[in-house]
């Protein structure tokens, strides 16, 4: 059995910013680094490694540290419990709506004003109002994400694509979204939540991995000269509240 003993948190300074990592040490013969889902950096050793050789690795290896370190800060933020009654708020293309249920022989999602009016026949039934609330961001999220999709790839002739790839959108835990081996787009529909900058900046990630399918330079160069501005959408992604 592998032995692996926590021995302490270190502060090392990488491209600037101070980065706090667990090392460990174990019987593994070459050296771990870690990204946790919370950002935390844990870096796994050999037993006989030199500290000083530990921290030269992390250096060189700080572009791909610091990129992941950003990427997990830009995951979905847990989404506060919803109770699905009068008065709560919601999100859609980043503007704010509050819920307002009423009673309805024919259960509807009707969006007026700054209002979600949903009408469904038992308003304490807060299971039902959530399924018919689902439903409603499903279908635009589908909506929404193929034309924003299809007008970045016209507006983009550098994608290289004349049509959409195959998309499919539905409920993703921590994940934004995914780019298959086989060209298929993956979009967490919450998305439809964000501002429609944010929305075009998680699609134009995902196109350019149609492209490069690491997070390598190269994709960096493309997603650059695709979208110059996709630094300042994923800074307001990370603080979006969906």
């Amino acid at each position: 059995m592998r032995r692996i003993q926590d021995v302490g948190r270190h502060l090392i300074e990488l491209g600037g910013e101070a980065v706090e990592y667990t090392l460990r040490r174990s019987d593994r013969k070459t050296l771990g680094i870690t990204v946790e889902p919370d950002g935390h950096l844990v870096v796994t050793a050999p037993w006989a490694a030199a500290f000083t050789d530990i921290e030269a690795v992390l250096w060189r290896r700080r572009h791909w540290i610091l990129r992941h370190r950003r990427q997990t800060a830009a995951l979905p933020p847990p989404i506060p419990p919803r109770e699905w009654v009068s008065g709560e708020t919601h999100r859609y293309l980043g503007r704010q709506y509050r819920l307002k249920v009423e009673t309805g022989d024919r259960p509807e999602v009707r969006l007026v004003g700054r209002f979600f009016r949903v009408a469904v026949p038992d308003p304490a039934d807060t299971d039902r109002v959530r399924r018919h609330m689902e439903r409603w961001y499903l279908t635009h999220a589908r909506v929404v994400f193929a034309r924003r999709m299809a007008e970045l790839i016209r507006r983009t002739p550098r994608l290289g694509l004349k049509e959409s790839p195959p998309l499919i959108v539905r409920k993703l835990w921590r994940r934004w979204g995914s780019c298959s081996p086989e060209g298929r787009i993956l979009i967490n529909v919450d998305a439809v939540k964000l501002p429609i900058g944010c929305i075009d900046y998680l699609l134009m990630h995902e196109l350019c991995h149609l492209r490069v399918p690491h997070h390598g330079p190269a994709f960096w160069r493309l997603l650059d000269a695709c979208m110059p501005d996709w630094e300042h959408w994923r800074r307001r992604l990370e603080h979006a509240e969906i």
